[in-house]
């Protein structure tokens, strides 16, 4: 299952805004970093390792997904179009409660035009243009999947992340985190297709037709 990293994404969250951009996507587990570590691992060693893209009206890609290990420590999974670094997911490891539990802090990264070239011709073209920040919100429903699953001995599975509707997610959310959604989807649907992390920042500033 390559759409690991673009899973939340591509499962309807859609277009969501974030109380902080740049923000990454953090879950306490109630495990010690060596059984933490060794669950996320084996949701990744799930994972499907290589293939072809089958999005609709697009064009198929080879695509491959390579993970670097730190045992314990750190996991570093980036996934490949074509041969070309599409996005990456950087999960770190942290002891607290003097080892009790562990903090794990994942940031994804997306290369823009990468992705809109994987994307290109289907229903989630628009996606490509997602800023780095939208990817780390929309896969915090994935760590606490997985922190589950740990905590409760079971297998974690990375292909079962528990994905919400956009809906179920937005419903969620705090009052005004909720209307910081509503001025996004509104902002979004009017401005060009640019460079998304400047238009993100731009946006986080104040400098947008929705407001804050």
């Amino acid at each position: 299952m390559w759409k690991f990293l673009l899973g939340p994404l591509l499962m309807g969250a859609g277009y969501i805004a974030g109380s902080i951009y740049g923000a990454d996507a953090e879950q306490v587990v109630r495990k010690s970093p060596g059984d933490t570590y060794a669950g996320v691992a084996q949701a990744l060693d799930n994972v499907r390792g290589g293939g072809t893209t089958s999005f609709e009206g697009g064009t198929p890609m080879p695509y491959q997904l390579k993970v670097d290990r730190s045992p314990d420590e750190r996991l570093l999974v980036t996934l490949y179009f074509d041969g070309r670094e599409g996005a990456s997911a950087d999960f770190r490891f942290s002891p607290k409660n003097d080892g009790a539990a562990t903090l794990v802090t994942a940031n994804i990264h997306g290369d823009h035009s990468v992705l809109r070239q994987a994307l290109a011709g289907t229903d989630k073209a628009r996606l490509g243009y997602a800023p780095d920040w939208m990817l780390n919100l929309a896969a915090r429903p994935l760590l606490r999947q997985l922190a589950e699953q740990i905590e409760q001995g079971q297998s974690a599975d990375a292909a079962l992340p528990g994905f919400q509707s956009q809906a179920d997610w937005e419903s969620s959310l705090p009052p005004d985190q909720q209307k910081k959604v509503q001025q996004w989807r509104q902002y979004d649907a009017s401005r060009p297709m640019t460079d998304p992390d400047a238009d993100a920042r731009r946006y986080m500033n104040g400098g947008n037709s929705a407001g804050n």
